[in-house]
């Protein structure tokens, strides 16, 4: 009863909220919803609770434009945006996968029957283009890049039609800016999409950058999606961090509750060797993460907790190093029996090597031979089963030559994948 009696007043919140909006004063956003004209605030509401990851009542407002214009793209695509972020919070859990893909072709269904009656519905042909292009995006994140480069071959006309239909809407440069720089940059890291790539125009990485900034600076409702992929691309792909930060702190002050804004800005820290503003960062993650706010999960507490004891090995506290990296090996184990998965890209492992190093410096030689066994059981990370090897062999001692650690991890990630998301 309370469970429906909460579903209720969220319900009747959302329809207080989108009713505001709609009775609002301005005489534009009195007619039906679309991606032309001046910025709407009822399309920038719904879009502010999904990146506020207030993922229920932005579903429920989505759901709501739906039923009140079933034939409207617009609400089928942001719902489907909902389902994208279930996804995004914790790429490594594929549970949303399919009804994201579910909630993707009922808006390109809706699109295609809106086209049929008039092939330049703008609205239609946006969000079909955007509806491949996140399905394509998915599919790269899973590892299936042929795919995805085929949804790239698809969705690449109606992203150029658009903007030929609406020359000024710097919106739709989000999706020609992705193209450009990934059909440049992905075929150099990934050989396998280089036959499919033959049958799509030629990438330009740099007006790919140049097209993505214009967006994150003046689009209307992809300002905050083009920061995040600037994001990304400076940190994997450009391999500039200093670059990356800007945006991710901005994402960061103006979605507060995001927990993926919020560990992708404390690992970009700690990154750049600002340990003290990251650590600090991590430290509401794990605060977050222990009363189960939304977004934050295991796998980012496990994140957040190996960063903490890194941290404290580097100042040599290692009381905090063994009590950080026990409680990375006690939450991996939470998450199944599988190696792969307790893993978790890696911080497992490697929280393994630190903790064992410090019970070899303290003098617990078979305590320390327990933590390079397990190491060695997981899967390698960097260097870890070389390290683990060699202090099996010759127990670790701070300072010696040739003993500076192990290699910090590194987040495996596809072409537009979040690194460690």
């Amino acid at each position: 009863m309370l469970r429906v009696r909460s579903l209720l007043y969220r319900s009747a919140g959302v329809w207080m909220l989108l009713l505001a909006s709609i009775c609002g004063p301005a005489v534009a956003q009195s007619g039906p919803l679309t991606m032309r004209g001046e910025q709407d605030t009822r399309i920038q509401q719904g879009i502010d609770l999904i990146y506020q990851l207030q993922l229920d009542e932005a579903a429920l407002y989505f759901e709501q434009i739906i039923d009140a214009d079933p034939d409207n793209p617009l609400g089928h695509f942001f719902r489907a945006m909902v389902g994208w972020w279930r996804v995004l919070i914790d790429l490594e859990d594929t549970r949303h996968d399919e009804e994201f893909y579910r909630l993707l072709q009922a808006c390109i269904d809706v699109c295609d029957r809106r086209l049929e009656v008039d092939p330049d519905d703008f609205d239609a042909i946006l969000f079909k283009g955007g509806a491949i292009g996140f399905r394509g995006r998915l599919r790269g994140d899973r590892g299936q890049f042929v795919r995805a480069a085929r949804d790239g071959l698809r969705c690449l006309p109606l992203l150029d039609k658009s903007r030929s239909l609406e020359p000024t809407n710097k919106d739709i440069l989000f999706g020609q800016g992705i193209y450009n720089y990934f059909a440049e940059v992905i075929p150099k890291r990934y050989p396998i999409v280089r036959p499919v790539m033959l049958f799509l125009h030629k990438g330009d990485r740099q007006l790919g950058l140049t097209q993505l900034r214009d967006v994150a600076e003046g689009g209307r409702y992809a300002r905050a999606e083009a920061r995040y992929f600037l994001a990304q691309i400076h940190k994997v792909f450009e391999v500039d961090h200093l670059r990356a930060l800007p945006y991710l702190e901005d994402l960061h002050h103006q979605y507060p509750d995001n927990a993926l804004f919020h560990r992708y800005r404390a690992r970009t820290l700690v990154t750049i060797g600002r340990w003290g503003e990251g650590v600090a960062q991590y430290e509401q993650v794990v605060e977050r993460s222990r009363r189960a706010a939304p977004g934050y999960h295991t796998r980012g507490l496990i994140e957040a907790l190996f960063y903490i004891g890194k941290d404290a090995y580097r100042r040599r506290d290692d009381a905090m190093v063994i009590d950080s990296m026990t409680q990375v090996e006690v939450l991996s184990v939470s998450l199944g029996e599988d190696l792969e998965t307790q893993a978790a890209r890696g911080y497992t492992s490697l929280a393994n090597l630190y903790w064992g190093m410090v019970l070899d410096m303290a003098g617990h030689r078979s305590e320390a031979m327990e933590r390079y066994d397990r190491v060695l059981r997981l899967p390698a990370q960097g260097k870890s089963h070389t390290l683990a090897r060699r202090y099996r062999l010759d127990p670790f001692e701070r300072g010696r030559s040739g003993r500076a650690g192990p290699q910090l991890p590194s987040p495996s990630s596809g072409p537009t994948r979040s690194p460690g998301s």
